[in-house]
This record gives structure tokens, C-alpha cells and sequence, in this order.
């Protein structure tokens, strides 16, 4: 009996050992997997975002976003950010800051940060207002009287 429990745990070791080996040589590939996931559609759109750490809240780094949803967005950064912490965003039409967390911060280049925020709460409408929005032949969304079609569509569908 005592044979068996050691050759149980002996076994059990070397799954566990090897699992994590596994586990640590596919780290890449499952942490791209992990980052494809989105629980919701982004929409490409500049927006002129105000970012900030919460200790600093006079300090602001204006940074373009890439793509935005309703719980988050991709802005491009001069700043390097730790994943996990916390962020004052202030919008273009808002006066009052919203809390953010960093969700991943990778380099573009040796100045420029693409930063993948977490919104404390949901932002609706992207724009000031569906009345200012407007279809020009431009091809990128931005902030104002222009909008793609898609954006558009994205905007006004209903929820």
C-alpha cells in the first residue's frame, strides 16, 4: 500500500512538472490567444484622449486612440505604462475624468506605445453627439463631423 501512494505522488509530480513545461513553452502563443479575445467590437476612430496617473491628475498626455468600444480603447502613447495600474482619462466632451486600467503596453517604437485601456465604466457615445455626426468620403473616422460609414452604422444600431 505504502508503494502505491509513492508511485502516485511520484507520477503526479512528474505530470505536474511537465504540464508546466508545457504551459512555459507555449507562453507566446497563448498569451496572443488570450489578447485576440474581445468581448466586445472595436471600431477604428481618433479620439483625442487626456491621460494621467491618478497621483499626478494635472499632468495630462494627450494620445490618439486607435480603435475604441464601449469598455475600452487602443491609444498610441510617448508614455511607457505598467499593465495593472490605474489612470485618469479625460475625453474631449467631458470635463470630469474617468478612472482606466492599463491592460497591456507594448512598443511601437523607441517613443511610441500602443497602451490598451480598461474603462471603469462604459462610454456610449464616442462622439459629442449622434447630431454632429456626418458621412465624409475620408476614410478614417475622427472626432467631429466626420465619421465612416462603419463607425456610423456602429453608433446608431440599436442595442
Amino acid at each position: 500500500m505504502v508503494w502505491a501512494i509513492t508511485i502516485t505522488t511520484f507520477l503526479g509530480t512528474v505530470v505536474a512538472a511537465l504540464l508546466i513545461f508545457w504551459i512555459l513553452s507555449h507562453k507566446e502563443q497563448i498569451r496572443e490567444a488570450l489578447k485576440e479575445r474581445r468581448a466586445e467590437r472595436r471600431i477604428p476612430m481618433e479620439v483625442k484622449l487626456e491621460l494621467s496617473r491618478p497621483h499626478e491628475p494635472l499632468l495630462y498626455e494627450k494620445s490618439p486612440t486607435e480603435n475604441v468600444s464601449r469598455h475600452g480603447s487602443r491609444i498610441v502613447s510617448r508614455k511607457h505604462w505598467q499593465p495593472h495600474d490605474h489612470v485618469l482619462v479625460r475625453f474631449p466632451f467631458g470635463n470630469e475624468p474617468s478612472r482606466a486600467r492599463i491592460t497591456y503596453c507594448d512598443a511601437l517604437s523607441r517613443d511610441a506605445f500602443a497602451v490598451g485601456l480598461h474603462l471603469s465604466s462604459a462610454v456610449n457615445d464616442w462622439l459629442m453627439s449622434k447630431s454632429d455626426i456626418s458621412i465624409d468620403d475620408g476614410s478614417s473616422p475622427c472626432i467631429g463631423n466626420r465619421l465612416s460609414s462603419a463607425a456610423k452604422h456602429y453608433i446608431t444600431e440599436p442595442a
